[in-house]
């Protein structure tokens, strides 16, 4: 899968999450909660829950990793559920005390005020989920690339969402898109900035991962058939761990582990010839490590 295509993955979970999360306000606002407060906390901690869980489970989706993007999902989905119930009321006491502090009444504020704290509080959201896998997988890049599309769509979403209710607080359909836009602009984002921020990606030239892209945004990645590399290759033979690194502007790899072979069997080639030691690459360079042959293509 490209990188575009990725992004186009994104872009139909976040929309999938918007509808969804949408469907479940809704029951809650016909649910006859007495206490504004209460209501305001758990539609936020359920939105938060369901794009925290969806945009999550992404990777999974596109990498095929099921074990490993169930447990991304979780923690990404009670997080994203934690800051968004937090933001919700602190979006509520946030708006009173701005009417307080401006002198304006009351339903001045709501129109006004309110959807900035909620579109602020929706960015916190975006920022949370955008970070989760980057610190999960320890890679600072990926965090920052996360955060800075959290934060840029959660925001712009948010306001978008937070004005839409404000002014057309009766308009199903208007609710609806509100919420879907919010979603499909967190994806568009978190899509952009992860691959602004990468440095290369390594396209499978062959086998059942054929025509799969892997972003290259750590500075130290880790290739291998261990479910725990960074890039988590399976279904080919004898591929040995390799470092794909960024040194200065130069990229290079390196075989840190050869699998046991009969002898004169090469296992690492560089563009069909033999490798030994660290190895810099170049623009449309062939990996082949084992039976696995990748093409490296710069950011």
């Amino acid at each position: 899968m490209t990188q575009r295509n990725k992004t186009i993955v994104y872009i139909l979970t976040g929309l999938c999450a918007g509808l969804t999360a949408f469907s479940i306000i809704e029951i809650m606002n016909i649910s006859g909660f007495k206490s504004y407060l209460q209501l305001s906390l758990l539609q936020g901690a359920a939105l938060g829950l369901i794009f925290g869980f969806t945009f999550g489970f992404t990777d999974a989706i596109v990498y095929k990793e099921l074990k490993s993007g169930i447990f991304n999902a979780a923690v990404s989905a009670a997080t994203g559920a934690i800051i968004a119930a937090a933001s919700q009321i602190t979006a509520s006491r946030g708006m009173l005390f701005s009417a307080n502090l401006l002198n304006m009444d009351y339903e001045k504020s709501i129109d006004l005020i309110l959807p900035i704290w909620r579109g602020t509080g929706w960015m916190f959201m975006g920022i949370s989920i955008g970070a989760i896998d980057g610190i999960l997988k320890k890679t600072a890049r990926r965090a920052v690339a996360g955060i800075l599309g959290g934060l840029a769509g959660g925001l712009t979403g948010g306001l978008l969402y937070g004005f839409l209710t404000v002014y057309y607080p009766q308009n199903f359909a208007v609710r609806a898109s509100g919420l879907a836009a919010m979603g499909i602009l967190i994806g568009v984002f978190l899509g952009e900035f992860e691959r602004r921020f990468s440095y290369g990606r390594l396209k499978v030239l062959n086998g059942k991962l054929k025509n799969r892209e892997y972003l290259l945004i750590k500075k130290r990645t880790v290739v291998g058939p261990a479910m725990r590399s960074d890039i988590y290759i399976h279904g080919y033979k004898s591929i040995p761990k390799t470092v794909v690194e960024k040194d200065g502007y130069e990229i290079f790899f390196e075989p840190s582990e050869t699998p046991a072979l009969p002898e004169n069997t090469e296992v690492t080639l560089l563009n069909d010839k033999p490798v030994s030691g660290k190895k810099y690459l170049k623009y449309q360079d062939v990996i082949q490590l084992g039976s696995l042959k990748l093409l490296y293509l710069p950011g």
